[in-house]
């Protein structure tokens, strides 16, 4: 058995050795990557230790781990020849893991949204907070509950509506016609519980609901107003969707917004 070592070449010794290797290295990297956000939620890291961890998982961890796991798979192609698949699964699953780990942060990163933290379908006359004040103020909410349309940070000063508008021009108020007031605003009200938001107050006499999201991974909470007005010969229904904390927010406002709009009207798209 010894013997059959030694006659062995540098190659098929450590073909597997350093697929394996590069394996450990992704799998931790993920681990770290997927802890960054459930850590900072129980409070043990702040939002910038959070994405400094992220940041490295991603970037050296899942880095190290790919190197790794290519120069498994090169060793392998040197010792088995053609028949190297076979011989470096370990290498191969590596990268496999390494890829759906970046797909998820980078899926986010990658939609093209505009660096703004708020939607609304009213710009003239953006439906304010009032119920969900105190709860921002307890978060200790980085963001004014209040709309902002000129927004200044990492050297950035950011027209809001103009980019809404360039971005996402279909989200408009949606029009009820031929329907009750109480019946709008119970289709409003269904669609809150839908969309499965936490609901903060409901008030038929005002046409105000407010409410609120949890994102999952880092559980950031965005807030959410819905107005209901009369118009000639129909109802508008205004929606306001707000990120507490960051600059941008990746556009998770915007698919809200528009995921909302086309429940409560009934149409299969926006």
């Amino acid at each position: 058995m010894e013997a059959s070592r030694e006659g062995e070449s540098f190659a098929e010794k450590n073909a597997v050795r350093v697929s394996t290797l590069g394996l450990i290295i992704v799998a931790l990297a993920t681990l770290c990557a997927a802890l960054s956000g459930q850590l900072y939620q129980a409070g043990t890291l702040d939002l910038q230790q959070a994405f400094n961890m992220l940041q490295t998982s991603m970037t050296w961890g899942l880095g190290l781990g790919i190197l790794a796991c290519f120069g498994g798979i090169t060793l392998s192609v040197i010792a088995y020849k053609r028949d190297f698949i076979t011989n470096s699964p370990t290498g191969s699953l590596g990268l496999i893991i390494a890829v759906a780990a970046f797909f998820v942060p980078y899926s986010q990163l990658s939609r093209g949204a505009p660096p703004i933290h708020e939607i609304t379908t009213d710009f003239e006359n953006p439906p304010a907070f009032i119920d969900i004040v105190p709860l921002r103020v307890a978060s200790k909410a980085a963001n004014p509950p209040e709309f902002v349309p000129v927004i200044k940070g990492f050297g950035l000063e950011v027209d809001v509506v103009a980019e809404q508008k360039e971005h996402y021009p279909d989200i408009q108020p949606l029009l009820f016609n031929g329907i009750n007031y109480d019946a709008v605003f119970a289709k409003a009200l269904d669609g809150v519980n839908k969309m499965g938001w936490t609901l903060v107050s409901a008030s038929p006499t005002l046409g105000r609901i407010e409410a609120y999201d949890t994102t999952a991974w880092f559980g950031f909470v965005d807030d959410i107003v819905i107005r209901i007005e009369a118009q000639p010969m129909a109802y508008e229904l205004d929606i306001r969707s707000k990120s507490r904390v960051g600059f941008g927010d990746v556009g998770a406002n915007a698919k809200r917004v528009r995921d909302y709009l086309k429940t409560t009207s009934g149409r299969s798209g926006h």
